[in-house]
C-alpha cells in the first residue's frame, strides 16, 4: 500500500509541473512557492514566463539553496523572502546580484527587531543597511512591533543609496516624524482608519499632505469609507488610493474616484506580493 501511494504521488508530479509551464506560457504574472515544484520545473517556467513578457514571483520558504536561487534570479525570477526564511545577509546580497542580472529583484520582509545586533538568530541592523545599499527592496510593518522612525530612516537612506526602496506599512496613529522618512522617498501604506482617530480629520489630511510634499509615496487603503470631500482632497496630493470594491455599489459617487485611481499605475515593487493586503 505504501509503495502504491508513493507511485501515485510521483505520477502527479509531471501533471502539476506541466500545469505550471502552462501558466508561465500565458503571458501573465505567475506566483508560486519554492516548495511546490522541483527546481528544474521552476527554472524552465521562469524562462518561459519572462520570454512571454510577464513576471515570475517566487515565494521563498528556505527550501532552495543559494546556488539554485541564483540560477532562478539570473533567469528573471523575482524573489520574495524574509528573515523568517533566510537570515544570512551575504547570501541574500549574492542572490540579489543574480536577480539584477536577470532583470529581477529581491523583496525582503523584515519581521524582527531592528535592535538585533545581540541576537545571533537575526540579521544585524548593520547588515540590513548593507543589504539596502546592495539594492534589496525592504518591507516592514509596525502591526506587531513598534518601529523607531530614526532606524527606519537609516534603512530607507541605505536603500535609496542602493537604488531600491523601503516600503513601510503604518498601523495606528500618524507619526510626527514621517517627513524625515519621506525625504528618502519611502513608500508608506496607511488605511482610512487613520482618519478615525481623535484628531480632526482635516489636521490629519494636512499632515499627510506634508509627508507627500517631503517626498513620500503614499498609498491609502480605503477599507471602511471616508467623507467624499476629504477623499477628493487627498487624491489631489497625487497619492495612490486603493479601494475595497465591496464598499460601494455601482451608483455610489465613490465609483468615479475609484475609476480615476485605476489610471494611476502602482509599481509592483511598492507592495509585498499583493497591493491590497496590509501586513
Amino acid at each position: 500500500m505504501e509503495d502504491k501511494s508513493r507511485k501515485d504521488k510521483n505520477a502527479e508530479l509531471p501533471e502539476k509541473a506541466y500545469e505550471l509551464l502552462s501558466w508561465a506560457g500565458k503571458g501573465t504574472d505567475v506566483t508560486v512557492r519554492d516548495d511546490q515544484y522541483e527546481f528544474p520545473w521552476l527554472l524552465d517556467s521562469v524562462k518561459l514566463c519572462r520570454k512571454k513578457g510577464a513576471r515570475f514571483r517566487l515565494i521563498d520558504s528556505g527550501k532552495l539553496d543559494r546556488f539554485q536561487l541564483e540560477w532562478l534570479g539570473e533567469a528573471g525570477a523575482d524573489l520574495y523572502t524574509s528573515d523568517e526564511a533566510r537570515a544570512e545577509a551575504s547570501e541574500l546580497e549574492r542572490v540579489n546580484r543574480a536577480c539584477q542580472k536577470g532583470g529581477a529583484f529581491v523583496a525582503y520582509f523584515h519581521h524582527g527587531s531592528l535592535e538585533s545586533e545581540e541576537e545571533s538568530s537575526s540579521i544585524s541592523f548593520f547588515d540590513l543597511k548593507d543589504m539596502g545599499r546592495s539594492g534589496i527592496y525592504f518591507y516592514m510593518s509596525n502591526r506587531e512591533m513598534k518601529r523607531e522612525i530614526s532606524k527606519l530612516n537609516e534603512l530607507a537612506h541605505a536603500c535609496r543609496k542602493g537604488g531600491s526602496w523601503l516600503v513601510y506599512y503604518l498601523h495606528g496613529l500618524l507619526e510626527n516624524s514621517l517627513e524625515d522618512l519621506a525625504r528618502n522617498e519611502t513608500w508608506i501604506h496607511i488605511s482610512d482608519q487613520i482618519f478615525q482617530e481623535p484628531e480632526d480629520p482635516a489636521l490629519v489630511l494636512d499632515k499627510l499632505k506634508s509627508v507627500v510634499s517631503a517626498g513620500a509615496k503614499l498609498i491609502l487603503h480605503v477599507e471602511k469609507g471616508l467623507d467624499l470631500s476629504l477623499l477628493r482632497d487627498f487624491i489631489k496630493t497625487q497619492a495612490i488610493v486603493l479601494f475595497e470594491s465591496s464598499l460601494f455599489d455601482y451608483r455610489s459617487p465613490f465609483r468615479a474616484l475609484e475609476r480615476k485611481m485605476r489610471k494611476r499605475k502602482l509599481d509592483f515593487r511598492a507592495y509585498y506580493l499583493y497591493p491590497t493586503f496590509l501586513p
